[in-house]
């Protein structure tokens, strides 16, 4: 038999019709983020999200809780201890960042700290009413690493992004929804279905297009426009040779619909 504290598997991971499902597993802990799951995080985003046949990315928690932030248990090492935690987080949200496939963070219950990290770098973030994003660190006299205070003022501007994380309080899932982090806001009931579809219409698009406008547009508040207009000719110059873009123009011509296959 398994000790109670220790994890059969923190991380559920499943390829089913061109989607990458990663179910963060340790519903002990609302699946904070510990050196195991972190380990295998980066392994699956780094491998298995890069294989062709996956084309759009859902990270999830089990049961009631997105994730918890980072194990406190791991907390107050030594430097090296939490270089090494920084460096695997650091990983993560890069690999997120990079992938040129959609990624959706599909969140129940809390998205804490870390958490709410690894949710912002993400393309989407969808909820259900049960939602709730906390920058909590604050309250262990902690800054926001991976990437939350990068994402967060991007997305709600600089002074909203100061109040959230100095007062370290919650957003619930309906305020997030009007911030404009949360992009779906679904109830309890209709979540699993309505993630599934999502994620199948995006697997099932045009995954070059996706990568090159994702790219695109997470550097475009560093990106002056003769710059933006000079990568978009540059993408589109790789799009128009597609597949997906010749098989969409026959589809359009003979009146049928479009079958995107991702390349």
């Amino acid at each position: 038999m398994i000790p109670a504290h220790e994890d059969p598997e923190p991380l559920l991971h499943e390829v089913k019709d061109g989607i990458l499902w990663l179910t963060l597993n340790r519903p002990h802990a609302r699946n904070a983020m510990n050196h195991t799951l972190r380990g295998q995080l980066m392994n699956r985003l780094a491998v298995d999200a890069a294989d062709s046949s996956v084309r759009a990315v859902v990270i999830q928690g089990s049961a009631t809780s997105f994730c918890a932030g980072g194990d406190i248990k791991e907390m107050g090492g030594e430097p090296a201890v939490v270089a090494r935690k920084l460096r695997e987080g650091r990983a993560i949200v890069e690999s997120i960042s990079a992938l040129p496939k959609p990624v959706i963070a599909g969140v129940r219950g809390y998205a804490s700290g870390a958490g709410f990290s690894i949710a912002l770098a993400c393309d989407m973030i969808v909820a259900d009413e049960s939602a709730v994003f906390q920058s909590v660190f604050v309250h262990r006299g902690l800054i926001p690493d991976l990437g939350g205070t990068y994402w967060l003022a991007r997305q709600v501007g600089l002074y909203r992004a100061k109040e959230i994380i100095f007062s370290g309080r919650e957003v619930d899932a309906q305020e997030a929804a009007e911030l404009g982090f949360v992009t779906r806001l679904w109830s309890r009931d209709a979540f699993p279905a309505e993630l599934q579809s999502l994620a199948s219409k995006l697997a099932e698009g045009p995954t070059i297009a996706y990568g090159l406008a994702k790219r695109l547009l997470n550097r475009t508040f560093e990106t002056d426009m003769s710059t933006a207009l000079e990568l978009e000719a540059l993408g589109q110059s790789v799009t128009s040779a597609s597949h997906d873009h010749r098989d969409s123009i026959e589809a359009f011509l003979n009146k049928r619909p479009v079958t995107f296959h991702g390349r």
